[in-house]
């Protein structure tokens, strides 16, 4: 049993329970799980709310009289949310996970007073990753997709606004240096995925950042001028290389998801496919009304020759609707049920002895002729 964190097989035993509901018995997976309570989706974000602004109100009473305020404040979230692990074994719950980004945050700030007193943090700076640097850490430490999807796509972003990415931009093309970056750690994520992690915890992270990385990578080549006229913020040589990342991009993710059935590689095929329709846009003189209308009557004729080429299951892929009783969450609740369910009748009674020294029943080899 771990104090620090689920073992591995406990969480696994937790995503079973937060799939089946009221389906499994409490004492049964109290057992398995090892006793670590986590809450739904919706008091988790109130929890994680509360906890950062119980740090902010914290470091507000310590007050700001020098740098060493952080430091005290910070270590105080942290500590407060690892008793809340080790005591009162909460695991994904909201308020230790809001306590630990905050208490680290405060950290990362107080090193950076440390190093760099009178430096800020404006885009670019060192200042700024180390404060992304511990937001992933938290989110590493309390296992949470969410904090370290953002610290990745906060990264992204931070390799776009230093002085080198600039640089790099005036040669290739605005935007470029950020783009190839994302499109690189998308890659990466989604060659991650083959592994087999014990852990759902890090299959949500990558999944995560498969879905996420290429818009965010996009964006910061695009732009919000994409959406009107054609711009020329960037030249043919740079358009014919991002339309090229996507196209190489959706189509590793367009295999990888058939191939291993998971839906955040197929997310990210059409992540990518939005983003090469939108590049496409820039080679056209056509008006934003009109372009947006043909490429809506191209997904929904595209959608409805996929729904009815798929009606045969072909390769375990099938978009016909399950049966009744044969969904996959009734085969799930139902398996789950055979296997965490407690025995609920009494225990047989094992069968007596046919044979009584000295007495003999009927059969036996005494005297007494008793059936």
């Amino acid at each position: 049993m771990s104090r620090w964190r689920p073992s591995p097989e406990e969480e696994r035993w937790l995503a079973v329970a937060s799939g089946l509901g009221a389906a499994v018995p409490r004492p049964a997976m109290t057992e398995r799980t090892g006793g670590w309570r986590s809450t739904g989706p919706l008091a988790r974000i109130a929890l994680f709310v509360l906890g950062l602004v119980a740090t902010a109100l914290l470091f507000a009473v310590i007050g700001y009289g020098n740098e060493t305020t952080l430091l005290v404040a910070g270590l105080v979230a942290v500590l407060a949310a690892e008793w809340l692990t080790v005591d009162r074994r909460l695991y994904a719950s909201g308020i230790e996970e809001g306590l630990c980004v905050a208490g680290f945050l405060l950290i990362g700030a107080w090193i950076t007073v440390i190093l760099t007193p009178r430096s800020g943090y404006a885009a670019g700076t060192f200042e700024s990753l180390v404060l992304i640097a511990a937001a992933g850490a938290a989110g590493l430490r309390r296992l949470n997709p969410f904090v370290t999807t953002c610290a990745v796509l906060a990264f992204v972003y931070w390799v776009g606004s230093t002085a080198t990415a600039r640089a790099i931009d005036q040669a290739v093309g605005d935007g470029m240096a950020a783009a190839v970056v994302g499109f690189a750690l998308a890659a990466l994520a989604l060659a991650l995925g083959a592994r087999q992690l014990r852990r759902p915890s890090y299959d949500r992270m990558l999944d995560w950042l498969v879905v996420t990385l290429p818009v965010v990578a996009y964006a910061q080549y695009a732009g919000w001028g994409s959406f009107g006229a054609a711009h020329s913020a960037s030249d043919g040589t740079s358009r014919l290389a991002m339309a090229g990342l996507l196209l190489a991009l959706g189509t590793a993710m367009l295999l990888t998801g058939l191939r291993r059935r998971r839906h955040a590689p197929l997310l990210g095929f059409m992540v990518c496919v939005a983003c090469l329709a939108m590049e496409l846009r820039q080679v056209t003189a056509l008006a934003p009304e009109t372009w947006l209308i043909l490429y809506g009557l191209a997904a929904l004729l595209a959608g409805l020759a996929l729904d009815r080429y798929l009606r045969q299951p072909r390769n375990g892929l099938t978009s016909a609707a399950p049966t009744h009783r044969e969904g996959p969450l009734d085969v799930l609740q139902t398996a789950g049920a055979a296997v965490l369910a407690q025995r609920t009748g009494p225990e047989p009674v094992p069968p007596g002895s046919t044979v009584t020294p000295g007495e003999g029943r009927f059969g036996g080899g005494g005297a007494s002729g008793s059936y």
